[in-house]
C-alpha cells in the first residue's frame, strides 16, 4: 500500500517560515557604541546576551550590521589608542598594547628584523661548499665552509654598532 500524499510543507521548509532573527536594526548603533568604550565584538554579544557565532552570522547576513561592527572596530581602535596615551607605565600600558595587537594586529604587531652578515660572496665558494650547504651537511667540511654571524637587530634601538 502506498503512503498517503503529504499535502503541506513542514514548517522548517516553506520559505519564510522557521524560527525568527534575532537581530534588531537597533543592534547597529549599540554595536558602535559598545566597542568605542574598547569592547570586542564578542563582548557586545554577551552584553546582548546572544552567542559570539550568531552576532557573526548576523555580520554575514546583515549589511548594515556588517557596516556598523566595521566602524565599531574603528571606534574601538580608537578608544584603546586613547586609553595607551593615557595609561602610565605598568600593567595598564601593557594592558592597552597587549589589547591593541589583538584588535588592530596589521597596525601593532611587533616587527623582528634580521639581519645577516656574510663574509663570502656565492661566486667565491666551490662546488664542493655549495653541495654541503645544499645539502645540510655544512659540518663534514669543517671550518672550510662559510664563516658568518648573525645579529638581532631591534627597530627601535637601530642595529647596535
Amino acid at each position: 500500500m502506498a503512503p498517503f500524499a503529504q499535502q503541506r510543507l513542514p514548517a522548517h521548509l516553506k520559505p519564510g517560515m522557521g524560527r525568527p532573527s534575532e537581530y534588531k536594526p537597533e543592534y547597529c548603533e549599540m554595536v558602535i557604541e559598545a566597542m568605542a568604550r574598547g569592547l570586542s565584538l564578542t563582548a557586545f554579544a554577551g552584553m546582548i546576551r546572544k552567542s559570539r557565532d550568531t552576532v557573526y552570522q548576523w555580520v554575514t547576513v546583515h549589511r548594515d550590521f556588517a557596516d556598523a561592527v566595521s566602524r565599531a572596530r574603528s571606534a574601538r581602535t580608537l578608544a584603546l589608542e586613547e586609553k595607551l596615551l593615557r595609561s602610565r607605565k605598568g600593567a595598564e600600558t601593557t594592558a592597552a598594547m597587549f589589547a591593541l595587537k589583538n584588535a588592530q594586529p596589521d597596525e601593532w604587531r611587533d616587527l623582528k628584523h634580521t639581519e645577516t652578515t656574510h663574509l663570502h660572496a656565492i661566486a667565491q665558494l666551490t662546488d664542493a661548499q655549495l653541495m654541503a650547504i645544499a645539502s645540510g651537511k655544512v659540518g663534514d667540511l669543517g671550518d672550510s665552509v662559510i664563516d658568518g654571524t648573525c645579529e638581532r637587530v631591534d627597530p627601535q634601538q637601530g642595529n647596535g654598532r
